[in-house]
Formats: structure tokens, C-alpha cells, sequence
């Protein structure tokens, strides 16, 4: 589990926690390294043998990242990976200055008798040769409950910020009522992966 570093003359850290590299993908570190000092958490879909981590193990090493820092960190996290942000959030709140979730999974699919479960649908987007890991699927749990858990119960509100991967956002307030509303949200509308980027880091750099 990689922790990947972009060192710029820019001394402020950003720790960002991506979706695994696929089609939906939004959350890169090329754009923001004019604004920051990078650190990335990845876990890479290149290899054929991919040891999954478990949840806590992500936790403790991005804690020591954290923690590890001279200044106060901006962190962002993307899709399920979301829920360590809110993990983070407790378990180290003194050395993060802001966060932000980028389209958190709160979308529901209409109902439909041929849909997989999400869980597979998730794993066949990124991560296709390991549908049978058991490694895999666990890890998927963890993330889901997690993001769940501090979703509803987290007493630090990261920012949310949705793209048009995300749904309609009407939608997803009507869904989820007081619970997504007490968040502040904001929604970058382009159909270039390239300027949602670039908005989500002027976002980020300006309003954060």
C-alpha cells in the first residue's frame, strides 16, 4: 500500500485517497501539484496478484501521513474510498485543516431485476480479474460501512462535491433529506474530465 509523494515548492500538503484508476475516475494529483504538496494513496489495478488491504491497515498508514506532516493537511477522498475520510476525520482532527468527498456513493439505482448486486457491479469497474477475491470483497464491506456509519454519524462535515458522475442532485436531497442537507455542497458541471479537474482544484484551493 504505497503512499506515492509529488514533493513541489509549494509546502502545503494535500493528501488525496483516488477511486482505483477506471472509466468514472475524477480525482488526479497532476492538477494540483502548482497549488500543493502532494501525497497520494492508490491502490494500483496493474498487477495480476494484488495483496487487498484491510481497512484498519489503509487507516493506520494514512494516519502516520497525517500525523507525520509539519502543517495542518487538506484532504480529499473519491467514490467509497470516501468513508476514510470520515474515519480520518476522528481518528486525527487535530492535524487536518479541511475536507472535501468527491461523489460519494449516494446515488440508489432504480430497482431492476437484472441489476447485479452493487457490490459486483463496483468490482467489475475496477477491478475485474478479482471478482472471486475474498480479499477483495471484504475490503469493499469495509468501505461501504464505514462511509455508511460516518455518513450519518460524523460530527466534522466534509464538503461534497458532486460531478455528472454522481446523478442528478435533486435527487439525491430528496433521497436522503436532513442527512446529506446539514453537509456543505457544491457541483461542478462539465462534461470534460480535464475541467472538472481543474475546477475541483481552484474548489479546493479557494473555498476549502
Amino acid at each position: 500500500m504505497p503512499i506515492v509523494r509529488f514533493e513541489t515548492k509549494s509546502a502545503n500538503p494535500l493528501v488525496l485517497i483516488p477511486e482505483p484508476k477506471f472509466s468514472g475516475r475524477t480525482l488526479y494529483a497532476e492538477v494540483f501539484l502548482s497549488s500543493f504538496s502532494v501525497r497520494v494513496f492508490e491502490l494500483s489495478t496493474n498487477s495480476m496478484r494484488i495483496k487487498f488491504p484491510k481497512f484498519e491497515e489503509c487507516i493506520d498508514l494514512l494516519s502516520k501521513e497525517i500525523l507525520g506532516s509539519k502543517q495542518k493537511v487538506t484532504l480529499v477522498g473519491e467514490g467509497l474510498f470516501s468513508g476514510m475520510v470520515f474515519e480520518l476525520l476522528k481518528k486525527c482532527p487535530q492535524a487536518i485543516e479541511a475536507a472535501c468527498i468527491l461523489d460519494p456513493p449516494l446515488s440508489r439505482n432504480e430497482e431492476n431485476f437484472f441489476r447485479l448486486p452493487k457490490n459486483v457491479e463496483w468490482i467489475l469497474e475496477r477491478f475485474p480479474r478479482f471478482l472471486f477475491s475474498k480479499e477483495l470483497h471484504s475490503f469493499y464491506e469495509c468501505l461501504e460501512r464505514n462511509f455508511q456509519y460516518g455518513f450519518a454519524n460524523c460530527d466534522r462535515l466534509p464538503a461534497i462535491v458532486f460531478t455528472k458522475n454522481s446523478g442528478k442532485i435533486t435527487k439525491q436531497i430528496q433521497t436522503f433529506g436532513n442527512k446529506i442537507e446539514r453537509f456543505p455542497i457544491f457541483r461542478i458541471e462539465t462534461s470534460d474530465s480535464k475541467s472538472a479537474q481543474t475546477l475541483l482544484k481552484n474548489l479546493i484551493v479557494k473555498i476549502l
